[in-house]
Formats: C-alpha cells, structure tokens, sequence
C-alpha cells in the first residue's frame, strides 16, 4: 500500500516503527566503526582519518563522519547506554548527546533522564551540565620553546593563559575549517578545536607567508633552504634548511612546488650567496586557470578546497614546464604523501591525470554504494513500534534544578565510593 493510501495512525506507527529500527541499525554500525577504528582499518596515505574514509566509502559529509567517528568511540566506554541504542529504545541524537557528558559513573541516571525526556530536553540537559562542571584553572607562569630533534622533525611546547589558549584554539578551529571545508557553505559552528593541532597550524603558517610580506633583513622570516653551487644544476643531495636540518630528496621536491621559499646558492667554496632567481611559482593567470579547472585538491577522495599547492607531475628537478599539462592542484597531505611515495600521477596531456598506487591499480574517484530497506525492516523486526518513544508526560525542563540534582548526586555517589574503598582497605 503506498504511503498517501495509508491511514493516519498506521503511518505514524510506521514512522516511530522504522525510527525505532534505524537507531538499532545505527547502533550496530556505530558499534562496527569503533572497531574498524580501534584496528586503524582507514589508515593509508590517501586518508586523514576514520572520518575522511567514512566520507568518502560511505558517502557521509565529513562533519557528520567525525561526529559519528566520536560517538562510536564514546559508547565503547558506556555499555548501558550503547545496550539500549542497540535495542531501539534510544535515538541517535540522544545518544550523541549523551556521550558530550556522560561518564561510566554517571551513565546510568542519564540513561533514566533519555528514557523519559524528548531529545530537546536532553540536549539543553547536557549543555547545562557542560557549563556547570568547567572549572577555572590556576595561571601559571606562560611560555614555550621550540628545537629541532635528532630526527630533524621541528618540536613546539607552549603553556598559554587561559584566555590566550582560548584565542589559539579558535585560531586553529578556523584554520582547520579553511584548510578541509570542500564548498562555500557556512562554518559548523559546533565543530570542535581539532585534536590534533599540527595541519592547522601549518595552515596558519602558510596563510601568513602568504599574505605578509618579511622584513628584507630578516632571514628568520623566511623559509630559506641552502643548495648546490651558484650556476650548476640544482644538487637534491645536499640541501638543508637555513640553520636547520638536512632535507631528503623527496623532501626537497615538495618544497621546491611550494611558493613561499627561497633557495639560496652558494660559490665552490661555501661562503658565497646568490638568490636563486628561476622561476618555478605559476603566474597569476595561470594559477587562476589551474583553480578554475581543479577547484580542489585533485586526490580522488579528498575535496579540500584550501591551502593547496600548484603541483609539477613532473618534477621542477626534472625541467617539468610550469603550465596546466603538467600541474594538479593537491592539499598539503596528499602533496607530501604524492612525494612519500604512496601514489603516483600520470599526465595524459590535454590536461588530463589518473591518480595510481605504488602497484600501478588505479585510484576510483567515487567508490559504489548499495543498499536494501527491507534487509533493515527485517533484521530488526523485534523493535516495537514504541520502542524509540520517550515516557515523557509534557512537564517543563528547569535545566538549573535539574543539573544542580544531578550533580549533588553525583557527588554523593562519589563520596561513597571512596569511601568504601578506604573502608576496604
């Protein structure tokens, strides 16, 4: 029978039916995920992250793909909560809330709050939990420092002021939405500081050379790498950064596509410097060209939009000629993992690539989807159609009263238990 042919009451039986289904599927895939994780099933030179390999096998934009990345990894630390996802009984978006507070402590009074309360109360629930719980660190004395390691990998520590981590945080929540948003939508402002700092700071790194012109007498302000003698061909072997490290080959030839960098030679016998004057950047138009054709980073897979670097499938070392026959637009990742050697690039000429492993199979831009709705209904036929429905009567949420209860509680079983603990000692 179709759906308009359906009466009322057994559509809206249908509805809360299937809700209840598709959270016990949603369960089961969660519960797949953090496992798929935990073994680091994603990790490749092609993917970032759990998230980007959900993104693009599985077709979910990367924002939803961290959040279910999250809550998968949170559930396998709250059993009761992930017990009755797995039955139908709770929703999807009251389990993501759950898992922003909810501890292996205090999972269980959560759990009786989320049986009992629509997902909006819930949500404010949280929230009001979140801002009670925080607790105002001591400032310290602030500071930091930074060196370059036996392995020549540069090494940052740094303590900020409270507020000053605040600013840096949100510098760096910016910066890593500029670095990976795929299209011109509005930031997420939900979105997470991310956890791990370094790619954005590179970002911020590469936005301010870009943009900010350094002082004439300040070599610290510049990338600054040593070659081979003035009026030779360019020696790959022996380059190291000013005062800093040697760089490898494949080092070398990824910087060498960037464009804030100077290389500086030297005479036969090391004291002599010349600015190396060839030039390796695109042109403005032709880099305009390069974006309107690419629009992003060209990796099958990927889609950044920012950040990206004007690569020569054949390499500037090799006199590859700056034009779009031989350039691809790629992010910072793929650009170091293309010169890592985990995948390779093939020009075809009429601006034209295919994108290869190491063992010549080539790399699908968009992998097939498949799918059936009845293996769902019927897998999870034991779900009742009440099942995902909250026992809630109508009454109000007082977020403060509920939080404060909730708390002291909290606080009362915690004090038990160490005190039982001692008592058992």
């Amino acid at each position: 029978m179709n759906a308009e042919e359906l009466p009322i009451d057994q559509l809206e039986t249908e509805i809360c039916t299937l809700a209840g289904q598709i959270a016990a599927a949603t369960a089961r895939f969660l519960f797949l995920l953090a496992e798929f994780d935990a073994r680091r099933g994603w990790a490749s030179w092609q993917l970032h992250s759990c998230a980007h390999w959900l993104s693009w096998k599985a077709g979910v934009g990367v924002h939803t793909a961290r959040e279910y990345v999250r809550v998968a990894k949170a559930l396998t630390e709250l059993p009761r909560i992930a017990q009755a996802f797995a039955a139908g009984t709770l929703s999807y978006s009251k389990v993501r809330a759950l898992t922003r507070t909810a501890t292996p402590h205090t999972e269980e009074s959560l759990l009786r709050i989320a049986l009992e309360s629509p997902a909006a109360h819930l949500d404010r629930l949280v929230r009001g939990l979140k801002k009670q719980t925080r607790t105002p660190e001591d400032v310290e004395r602030t500071g930091g420092r930074w060196f370059y390691d036996d392995d020549g990998y540069l090494v940052l520590t740094a303590r900020f002021r409270p507020e000053d981590g605040a600013r840096f945080l949100a510098a760096l929540t910016r910066a890593e939405y500029e670095r990976t948003r795929t299209d011109d939508r509005e930031p997420d402002l939900t979105a997470p500081a991310p956890p791990n700092p370094v790619p954005a700071m590179t970002a911020m790194a590469e936005s301010v050379c870009a943009t900010s012109d350094s002082p004439v007498v300040a070599p610290a302000a510049d990338v600054l790498i040593h070659v081979g003698p003035d009026g030779e061909p360019l020696d790959t072997t022996h380059a190291h950064l000013d005062d800093g490290p040697g760089l490898d080959p494949q080092t070398l030839e990824n910087v060498l596509c960037t464009a804030s960098v100077r290389l500086i030679r030297h005479g036969r016998l090391g004291p002599t410097i010349a600015w190396d004057k060839s030039r390796r950047r695109p042109s403005r138009t032709l880099l305009r060209q390069l974006v309107i054709r690419d629009r992003c980073c060209a990796v099958p897979g990927c889609g950044r939009t920012r950040f990206l670097h004007a690569h020569h499938v054949k390499y500037v070392s090799q006199d590859g000629p700056t034009e779009l026959d031989n350039l691809v637009l790629l992010c910072g990742e793929h650009h170091r993992a293309l010169h890592d050697g985990h995948f390779t690039i093939t020009a075809h000429g009429n601006q034209q690539f295919s994108f290869h492993h190491p063992n010549g199979a080539r790399i699908d831009y968009a992998p097939p989807l498949s799918g059936n709705a009845d293996d769902l209904t019927q897998r999870y036929r034991y779900i009742e159609p009440d099942a995902i429905t909250a026992d809630w009567s109508g009454e109000p949420l007082d977020v403060s009263f509920a939080t404060d209860v909730l708390l002291r509680n909290w606080d009362l079983d915690e004090r038990r238990r160490a005190s039982g603990l001692a008592t058992a000692a």
